[in-house]
C-alpha cells in the first residue's frame, strides 16, 4: 500500500466513511441525512458529503475541499466546532457560504494534512449529533 493509499485509509477510518482513490485524489464517499421543513412540506433526504484530498505531499500536506450542506440552524454549530478544534485552521484556509431559506452550502479548503482535515470535519459532523436527534 502506497502513502496515498494509507492516507486514503485513515481519512476513512477518521470519517467512518468509504474512500475511492482516482489518480492522485481521494474521493471520500459519506452520506448525511437532512430533515428540511419549510412553512407546507417536510423534506427527508440523504445526501452525499462532497470530501476530497488530492496532490499529497512529501511533507503529508494535500489540498482538502469538502461541500458540506447543513440546515440554517447547523450552521452555529459546525463552524464553532470547526474554528474551535485544537489544532488551528492552516493560514491558507479558506471558506465560502451559500445560503436560501432552507439549506446553507459551506465550502472549505485547506493545505494541510488529509487526516487534520478529517479530524476536524468529523469532530464538527459530531457536534450536530444533538441538533439531528431534535428535528
Amino acid at each position: 500500500m502506497n502513502r496515498l493509499q494509507e492516507t486514503a485509509a485513515e481519512v476513512a477510518a477518521l470519517l467512518d466513511a468509504e474512500v475511492e482513490v482516482l489518480g492522485e485524489t481521494c474521493v471520500v464517499k459519506k452520506k448525511r441525512r437532512l430533515n428540511i421543513h419549510t412553512d407546507q412540506n417536510n423534506f427527508s433526504c440523504v445526501l452525499e458529503l462532497d470530501i476530497s484530498f488530492k496532490n499529497l505531499k512529501d511533507n503529508g500536506h494535500a489540498l482538502n475541499i469538502a461541500e458540506i450542506l447543513l440546515l440554517p440552524e447547523e450552521l452555529p454549530a459546525f463552524t464553532a466546532a470547526w474554528s474551535d478544534f485544537y489544532i488551528p485552521l492552516p493560514v491558507n484556509f479558506k471558506q465560502r457560504c451559500e445560503t436560501n431559506p432552507n439549506i446553507v452550502c459551506l465550502h472549505l479548503e485547506a493545505m494541510e494534512c488529509p487526516k487534520d482535515f478529517a479530524m476536524r470535519l468529523a469532530a464538527c459532523l459530531k457536534a450536530l449529533e444533538p441538533l439531528e436527534s431534535v428535528s
